[in-house]
């Protein structure tokens, strides 16, 4: 069964149907991709939250540990979670905020998956771009 990917719009719906405050996460990986306008679509969304909002999950979500990732969770069959605290809040997108570009091309430099590689010169064109902008 292919996976439904979600545009730009559904995805901000979904971020906006999450029951967490807006401050205790960011937005990740393809999520934050599409947010930007560099993807149009993500599969899913992950999310990095802080301990607070870890709890706000729990109060809300039936979460599964992923047994192979250390502090990550499916939330549902859309979303997925981080547990992180320490992560800066530096980039905002709307009213979201969004995984730092410069941090996200680091993964992606360090990551062994295709999909992960082919991401590399799709994020280093945006960061020109906006750089040409400033």
């Amino acid at each position: 069964m292919e996976e439904k990917r979600m545009n730009k719009k559904e995805l901000l719906e979904l971020i906006k149907s999450i029951k967490i405050d807006k401050e205790e996460f960011i937005v990740l990986s393809s999520g934050a991709l599409v947010l930007r306008g560099i993807m149009d679509s993500a599969g899913d969304l992950d999310i990095l939250v802080t301990q607070k909002g870890f709890e706000q999950l729990k109060e809300n979500y039936d979460l599964k540990e992923k047994k192979e990732c250390n502090n990550s969770y499916i939330v549902n069959e859309k979303i997925e979670c981080i547990l992180n605290d320490n992560e800066d809040r530096k980039e905002k997108m709307g009213d979201y905020y969004i995984q730092d570009i410069n941090q996200y091309l680091e993964f992606l430099k360090e990551s062994n998956r295709e999909k992960d590689k082919l991401r590399i010169q799709r994020v280093e064109k945006y960061k020109e771009n906006k750089k040409n902008e400033e």
